[in-house]
């Protein structure tokens, strides 16, 4: 795809495109793309700003315990108040949300090496202030979603909008630990300084959604209001109700039980204590992510010929889990980035398809409150997987641990593949 359309879209001007192309007419809508340039610029300071937050934490504490309960951290607002989060989702502006969250995290995120700058920075204030961070990502993440499909003319092309919008954190994880590798490595930054440009990501990121001009969210605003408990309980009935939306919950709470706390927390213990790198060594295992879940994104179409969203989904989460199994014997900085390379091509396999498969399923003004249910299962299970595996790193090798998830893993796409509501979605 030319860049040049991408850039026109940005300026505001219209461009010619053939009308077969489906893809390009949805990159070159204006609000895409300023969604798209606003999430890349700030998920590449959230995927470094998440490493070095753990990386700082071992530093002081050398507790690989005390490490995953501050990783835990981040994902306990999703799974507190994640419910009550998309009911204001769908009671409100998601532009707003979005910007009133972005402002809050950009503030928080500068905290963290003010104090260390003073002696202030321990346990508690990193776990508070992880904490506060994530409760403003537990309202942005749902009120994004469920603004895409306001953001295309038509529903065909919301799987496209989808893998978009996705491909931002597949080029932030380029981005993000690329710059970072470079600051620390040759420039002679430290893991605190890193803070500072993950808050200046927040504020690009608030000023490209401040520049979106989208249609109200009639749905939101038309609606006769209702008490929040009672549109809490009205999402909750969907989500129980529609067999589809029900096990798509439950499956992808087993899943990320297994998979999110190794693949977090579990790799900065596995490249400080099994390969004995440095932090450079972990941005550059960033940055396979990267490299794979591009290709797998480009690859998605091939897949939509041969299987429908539902069968991608659950084979996606099948690979997603098996092929962490090599880490079991890996014990190189190479063998690992290529074992990460081939991993992260399954990952949009999970990543695009949900979003798209709510999209579809769940009326509009509805949308928020499945999508905070959704962070709830992702986001609240990997809080609990994040602990359990900075306990489990005290005990046994993290060989072990991520032999004996990627197994886990990929049984549980399996008994998904066995679902047959949610194998024909």
């Amino acid at each position: 795809m030319s860049g040049i359309p991408f850039v026109r879209s940005l300026m505001g001007r219209k461009t010619k495109t053939p009308t077969d192309s489906r893809w390009r007419r949805v990159f070159e809508s204006r609000n895409l793309a300023l969604l798209w340039l606003g999430q890349t610029v700030s998920i590449a300071g959230d995927s470094v700003y998440e490493k070095a937050l753990l990386w700082l934490m071992l530093e002081l504490t050398g507790s690989s315990g005390l490490t995953g309960l501050v990783a835990m951290s981040a994902y306990l607002p999703t799974l507190i108040i994640g419910a009550w989060a998309g009911v204001v989702v769908d009671r409100c502006d998601h532009r707003r949300i979005m910007i009133t969250a972005d402002v809050a995290r950009a503030g928080l995120v500068l905290i963290i090496p003010l104090f260390y700058a003073f002696g202030n920075l321990n346990f508690w204030s990193l776990f508070l202030i992880t904490f506060l961070v994530a409760s403003g990502a537990a309202f942005f993440n749902p009120a994004r979603d469920s603004m895409v499909p306001r953001l295309v003319s038509d529903e065909s092309q919301l799987l496209k909008a989808n893998a978009i919008i996705q491909s931002s954190w597949m080029f932030a994880l380029v981005l993000g630990p690329g710059l970072a590798f470079l600051a620390l490595d040759f420039l002679g930054f430290s893991a605190v300084h890193l803070f500072y440009a993950d808050s200046v990501t927040f504020a690009i990121s608030t000023l490209c959604i401040a520049a979106i001009v989208s249609p109200r969210d009639g749905d939101a605003v038309a609606r006769k209001r209702k008490p929040v408990f009672h549109e809490l309980m009205e999402g909750l009935r969907l989500a129980v109700g529609d067999r589809r939306v029900r096990w798509l919950l439950i499956v992808t709470a087993v899943d990320n039980l297994f998979i999110m706390g190794p693949a977090g927390v579990g790799m900065v213990i596995f490249v400080r204590s099994v390969l004995h790198e440095g932090i450079g060594a972990l941005m550059l295992i960033e940055g396979c992510y990267a490299i794979g879940m591009i290709v797998g994104t480009a690859a998605l179409p091939l897949w939509r010929r041969w299987l429908s969203q539902g069968r991608i989904l659950l084979l996606g989460m099948i690979l997603d889990g098996v092929t962490f199994i090599p880490l079991l014997w890996v014990d190189t900085l190479w063998g690992t980035a290529i074992t990460i390379v081939v991993h992260s091509l399954a990952i949009p396999m999970l990543v695009v398809i949900r979003p798209a498969l709510v999209q579809r399923i769940v009326p509009k003004h509805m949308q928020g409150r499945v999508f905070s249910l959704i962070g709830v299962t992702v986001v609240g299970l990997t809080a609990l997987s994040s602990g359990l595996t900075g306990i489990a790193a005290e005990f046994v090798s993290m060989h072990a641990v991520f032999g004996a998830i990627g197994v886990g893993a990929g049984l549980c796409g399996l008994w998904g593949w066995s679902i047959r509501e949610l194998r024909k979605s």
